[in-house]
């Protein structure tokens, strides 16, 4: 399948998160240029509880289905805790990743055909490394939404 999201419009998508706020044109294009479309069919796993957070992805079109599987007398159950759809993110909240463990908190599966924009972990962390300005930045942000301050 090629390519359907432009640099330009991948842009748009990273500025649309709470958690780059405060990035600047150059670090926000750099960062859309490290964004990869990944697309989806309907019933396809796009993360799985328990699994290291590898990646977050961007939605750009489609809809998921986030889940919580438990045991409950001894029987599988999954429980429906939200609908994710274009503009929003998985593994992405407005103060940063939604994982502080590592380790991923939901199961998120496509209801339908979904293009997502995917941002692996160790690509942003090297970004992050190259520019200083940038985790200060989030850091602060993050500091902001809230109220945790790590000093």
């Amino acid at each position: 399948m090629t390519d359907t999201v432009d640099l330009e419009l991948k842009k748009e998508y990273v500025k649309r998160q709470p958690a780059f706020n405060g990035l600047n044109d150059e670090e926000l294009e750099t960062l859309a240029s490290l964004l990869a479309e990944k697309h989806f069919k309907p019933g396809q796993t796009i993360v799985t509880e328990g699994d290291p957070v590898d990646s977050v992805y961007l939605i750009v079109s489609g809809t998921a289905d986030v889940r919580h599987i438990r045991i409950k007398d001894g029987k599988q159950e999954i429980e429906h805790l939200a609908t994710l759809g274009s503009n929003t993110a998985i593994g992405l909240n407005e103060s940063g990743f939604y994982s502080l463990s590592g380790i991923r908190t939901a199961t998120v599966v496509a209801n339908d055909d979904m293009v997502t924009l995917r941002l692996s972990v160790a690509v942003f962390h090297g970004f992050t490394l190259s520019n200083s300005r940038v985790s200060k930045v989030m850091r602060k942000h993050a500091e902001s939404v809230t109220g945790w301050n790590k000093s």
